[in-house]
């Protein structure tokens, strides 16, 4: 059976995934939850001028979204949305161990990356940010069976 690119991707993205939680690490799919992460900047001024007895870092702790964004700071997530602004779709993960935030590309095929990526990874690194790039091989073509269990009210049946 041929994969769709989509599927593709997605196998390497579940990779990523039970790799990152084996390994204990917090992370966020910025595919999925990159818009949720830049809306938490707009809650916290939203918070922050409503009640401005409080300094922002403690509305940034304290947000909603910390798990998403995993920072403390205002400086930090300021930072990170800007650069989500930036490059909204070159990174697929931000990663956080040894209390490092990393951003991570996923690569589903053994391709050089593409200038796009290469200048997106040089202003992570510029902005602070470690980055990875998590390599998972995925065929393009994969095999598989499929057996009826014969008997009950089913009777005999041919998949082709």
């Amino acid at each position: 059976m041929n994969l769709l690119t989509e599927d593709i991707e997605e196998f390497g993205h579940i990779l990523a995934r039970s790799y990152f939680t084996e390994q204990g690490w917090q992370f966020t799919d910025i595919t999925r939850s990159g818009n949720k992460i830049i809306e938490s900047l707009d809650t916290v001024n939203d918070q922050y001028n409503k009640y401005p007895y409080m300094n922002k870092d403690w509305y940034v702790e304290n947000s909603a979204e910390k798990n998403l964004h995993m920072t403390t700071k205002w400086d930090d997530l300021s930072k990170l949305v800007a650069f989500l602004h930036t490059w909204p779709e070159a990174f697929d993960f931000l990663l956080k161990f040894n209390a490092n935030r990393s951003l991570c590309i996923v690569k589903n095929k053994p391709a050089d990356l593409n200038t796009e990526q290469q200048l997106a990874i040089a202003d992570a690194r510029k902005a602070g940010f470690n980055v990875y790039i998590f390599k998972a091989e995925i065929p393009e073509n994969m095999d598989f069976e499929l057996e009826e269990v014969i008997g009950g009210i089913s009777g005999v049946g041919n998949f082709r």
